[in-house]
């Protein structure tokens, strides 16, 4: 299966070589995109540096994953943060799931680095097939043809990942991979993981209960 790798990035020199590495290496092939939001680090020249295509855009994942989608030549699409690293045998993975008619798109399940007690049970719940627990750093996935019948991501501050989700699955299948993708854990080691999920917990409410994700989005900003 050919697949873009498209990539939204803010200052991510510190992990994104290790996550260009995981891509590299996937079998098939590949384009990867690296959508930029304005880094100020070394993050476009590690993007160079592998040979991806760059983009410029204004900040927010919503946004800059729109335009690396806009720019993809590949039919299928795979959405990667910047700090997350793919498995081996990813594209054969996203390969094995989308060959099936009724699926419209997917994602991998979490383990986190660095991790403790307390991540490891977080990880175990993002192995549930739902919107609450399934988010933007598993690695989102689905055919181009799908991700444009659906008029992409709404450009929302946060919570663009969860939104989307809720239109794959009024119009098809949304499946969940036996496979993990390793991402940063540094959101719940800053301010501790107990808090952070707390955190998490109160956004989503607030947003199933008709906030607005621009309100929200000041609100978690505030609160960290």
């Amino acid at each position: 299966m050919e697949i873009a790798y498209i990539i939204p990035t803010l200052n991510e020199g510190d992990h994104l070589g290790r996550t260009l590495d995981s891509v590299v290496k996937q079998a098939g092939e590949k384009e990867i995109i690296v959508a930029d939001g304005g880094s100020r680090d070394n993050t476009l020249k590690i993007a160079r540096d592998y040979g991806c295509l760059t983009i410029s855009t204004s900040p927010g994942r919503g946004t800059q994953m729109n335009r690396g989608a806009a720019a993809a030549i590949k039919d299928t699409l795979l959405f990667l943060h910047g700090d997350t690293i793919l498995p081996n045998g990813a594209s054969e993975e996203v390969s094995r799931i989308l060959i099936h008619r009724e699926a419209m798109a997917g994602a991998f399940h979490l383990q986190f680095e660095p991790d403790s007690p307390s991540l490891r049970i977080f990880a175990a719940f993002s192995k549930i097939n739902s919107p609450l627990f399934t988010y933007g750093d598993q690695g989102l996935f689905m055919r181009k043809s799908a991700f444009r019948s659906i008029g992409g991501f709404q450009e929302y501050p946060i919570l663009e990942d969860v939104e989307i989700q809720h239109r794959i699955r009024s119009r098809g299948r949304f499946l969940k991979s036996r496979l993990p993708v390793v991402t940063s854990s540094r959101r719940f080691t800053k301010i501790g993981p107990i808090r952070q999920q707390l955190l998490n917990a109160l956004i989503l409410a607030a947003y199933y209960g008709r906030a607005s994700p621009c309100d929200l989005a000041k609100l978690y900003s505030h609160i960290r």
